[in-house]
């Protein structure tokens, strides 16, 4: 198919997939921040709800499991945040590599599914229900741990990554 040249990505022809990978670590570090966002939201909705439910006479943030449940959510929601937020410093300072995207898209993403099924569960039944934003959280979050490359090439990315060490590499 030609393409007139005011519609190319760049400058040269033939070089749309290499711009395209060029700008993948970009693309990751979007996706861990948007986890970090929708994390954020959902234990906001959750700590709602919970302060306004109740169950056996009592407010459902009353129970001390709920507590904890909420406390590490927080915890890992704020390792997150500043994880990611470090990836975004380096970004904008044009150091950030491939590896480094990869560790943010993969284990913010990854988080991310885990704190949204915590707070779900607060919901029972409703967390299911579309009228809950947690439920209309849930399937953009499962799909971010499979775009811009699944968590398990982010890990293989990594993986590769320690090759480099001396350490690692097989011996003959």
């Amino acid at each position: 198919m030609k393409v007139p040249a005011d519609s190319l990505s760049g400058p040269e022809t033939g070089q749309g997939p290499i711009r395209l990978m060029q700008k993948l670590p970009q693309e990751r570090l979007n996706t861990a921040a948007q986890g970090v966002a929708i994390m954020e939201k959902n234990r906001h909705h959750a700590i709602k709800y919970v302060k306004e439910r109740r169950a056996f006479g009592k407010r459902i943030i009353d129970f001390q499991n709920t507590r904890f449940e909420l406390a590490e959510c927080k915890t890992v929601a704020r390792i997150a945040k500043t994880f990611t937020y470090d990836f975004a410093k380096r970004h904008l300072q044009g150091a950030l590599d491939t590896v480094n995207a990869s560790m943010a898209k993969y284990w913010v993403t990854d988080m991310e599914c885990q704190i949204n099924d915590r707070c779900l569960q607060f919901f029972g039944g409703y967390g299911f229900m579309n009228e809950y934003p947690v439920a209309r959280h849930w399937c953009p979050s499962r799909v971010q741990r499979i775009y811009g490359g699944t968590n398990e090439i982010m890990k293989m990315m990594i993986a590769r990554s320690l090759w480099k060490f001396k350490a690692f590499r097989r011996q003959p």
